[in-house]
Order: C-alpha cells, then structure tokens, then sequence
C-alpha cells in the first residue's frame, strides 16, 4: 500500500513539475520521506533493511530492492521531464544523474534511521542543502 501510494503521488509531480529544478526535486523527495514514517517506524525500516541486505533473493529483499528501483525510475523520469522542459541540461546524464539522486537520498535516510532522534525535518533540510550544489551545477 505505501509503494502504491508514494509512486501515484510522485507520478502527479514527474508529470507537472514545478518550474524550479530545486523545488521540483524537493517536491518529489519530499514525498518520499514525509511519508516514510507513515506506515513503518524506524525501528521498523532498521529491521527492513536488515533483512533486505541479509537475504536479498527472499520475496521481501526482492520487494524492498523493487522499491528502490521505482523509486530511482521515478526520480530518472523527472530528470528527463526537467530536460524535456529546458530546466535541466541536455548533455547531462539524466539516468545517472537519477541514480546519484536517489543513492544520496537514500543514504541520508539510512543515516537519520540510525539516529532515533533525528527528525523529518532535519533530513529535508540536509537534502536540500546538498541538492542545491546540484541543482546549481545542473540547471539551464
């Protein structure tokens, strides 16, 4: 139900961006980590990733490793919409550039599950500061 819900919200933000490259890609991350405590909790997704890198051929490490990947399809699809608008430079490689995204995402929300006390919006504040370094050397 989360995977549902989290890819049908960012397939609205893929498929109208805002004009911003910034904004756009905090509106899609944004969504994914505002909704990352919905269901699970940190203790939670510990166990998941736990199990996801301890038995990854198991049905569940493949769904958690199937998720990621839509995630990164999804943060790949926005790069190039981005393109396609003139927002994001063409000779950059959007699927990289998609997979750098996600991986350093992904990375931070690791890093803040770790910590118990780390909150949301500490997290979306680190992302953004690191994207905006991106976001500087990618835009038109």
């Amino acid at each position: 139900m989360e995977v549902n819900e989290v890819l049908n919200a960012g397939r609205g933000v893929v498929a109208n961006p805002p004009a911003n490259v910034g904004d756009a890609l905090d509106t899609l991350l944004g969504i994914y980590i505002e909704h990352s405590l919905h269901y699970l909790s940190k203790e939670m997704w510990r166990q998941a990733m736990a199990i996801s890198t301890q038995l990854p051929d198991s049905p569940f490490g493949q769904a958690y490793t199937a998720l990621d990947r839509a995630l990164t399809e999804q943060i790949r699809a926005l790069i190039a919409r981005l393109q396609a608008l003139g927002l994001v430079r063409r000779d950059i490689d959007g699927p990289a550039l998609g997979e750098l995204i996600f991986n350093n995402m992904n990375m931070m929300f690791i890093e803040f599950v770790k910590r118990e006390e780390a909150r949301i919006a500490e997290l979306r504040t680190a992302i953004r500061r690191q994207n905006r370094i991106l976001v500087a050397a990618i835009g038109v």
